[in-house]
């Protein structure tokens, strides 16, 4: 959203992701509170950043009172401007537990759903807006899959592919090797690669790919195997790749609810079972039409230079 909103606007994005210094800043600049700073730091400086920054639209991505919950007491004092809350899915039980409904209605002029339907804790608060789901590209925007596949995953364009999306917790990134190992023994007929920020301890490193955004690999891909993460998902489903999907618990987000929009597995096993039976099904990606569909976050930025 930020990339797309840099074209009329200067962007400023907060985030303490250790990817941030990976992306390439695309128009936005990137204030990066390194993620080892501490609960307590990082907080301190998150409401240093906006207190003392001039912004006209300041925008809060899912959680309202701040991850650690440092703009809970300084949202009423702020200067007068449209504030607009990114609500993508949460524990309805953290919901109770913060007494969000009326902090956001007090505190927030515009709720965006990004994208993931009306089953959601504050979906049906009045300045709720909707859109499709977010995308770091544009349909137009994605390199021809063939050249993906002949430059970036350096595989034969013509055999049957299986991406390993391995996003998420670095602790989760074992998993994601044993599975790309298991992928490989199972289908030596096809090629096998792991999408990975880094390249796992003692693997093949002519299997890991490291490029982003990742989508664009996606979308050159027969089959994804990853998790139930919001990325993942939609971006799968936008390209017409079938995803294999792990649910991975996490402390607010609700994989195991995303998952159900895939082909949900539970293990190693299952997951090359589900790649068997959707490999003998998919047509070869080179005779299918370009991706065609729409980045709700073109919307959502239309929406909110709408906000006064």
């Amino acid at each position: 959203m930020g990339r797309i909103a840099a074209k009329e606007r200067k962007v400023r994005i907060i985030t303490n992701s250790p990817y941030a210094l990976q992306v390439n800043n695309e128009g936005c600049t990137v204030h990066w509170i390194p993620n080892k700073a501490g609960f307590s730091a990082t907080c301190q400086q998150v409401r240093e950043i906006v207190l003392k920054t001039r912004y006209d639209r300041l925008i809060v991505d899912t959680f309202p009172r701040g991850l650690g919950g440092e703009l809970a007491d300084i949202l009423p004092h702020l200067q007068p401007i449209p504030r607009i809350l990114i609500h993508r899915d949460i524990n309805p039980d953290y919901v109770t537990a913060k007494n969000l409904r009326p902090f956001v209605k007090d505190n927030y002029d515009k709720v965006i759903v990004s994208g993931e339907g009306e089953d959601f804790p504050l979906a049906d608060l009045a300045n709720v807006q909707h859109t499709a789901p977010w995308l770091i590209r544009n349909a137009e925007e994605l390199p021809d899959r063939m050249t993906v596949r002949s430059h970036i995953l350096k595989v034969n364009p013509d055999i049957k592919t299986i991406l390993v999306c391995a996003a998420g917790k670095a602790s989760e990134l074992s998993l994601f090797t044993q599975l790309t190992l298991h992928l490989q023994q199972n289908f030596p007929e096809c090629a096998v690669r792991i999408l990975a920020a880094n390249c796992p301890a003692n693997f093949p490193e002519a299997l890991w790919v490291a490029h982003h955004p990742g989508i664009e690999c996606l979308a050159a891909a027969d089959v994804v195997v990853g998790g139930a993460g919001y990325n993942t998902v939609y971006e799968c489903a936008a390209v017409g790749v079938p995803l294999v999907a792990l649910a991975f618990p996490r402390l607010y987000d609700r994989q195991e609810k995303r998952a159900k929009k895939a082909y949900k597995v539970q293990n190693i096993q299952e997951a090359i079972t589900t790649v068997k039976t959707l490999l003998d099904k998919v047509e070869p990606r080179n005779n299918l039409p370009v991706p065609s569909y729409i980045n709700g976050a073109m919307q959502a930025v239309h929406h909110i230079f709408k906000v006064c």
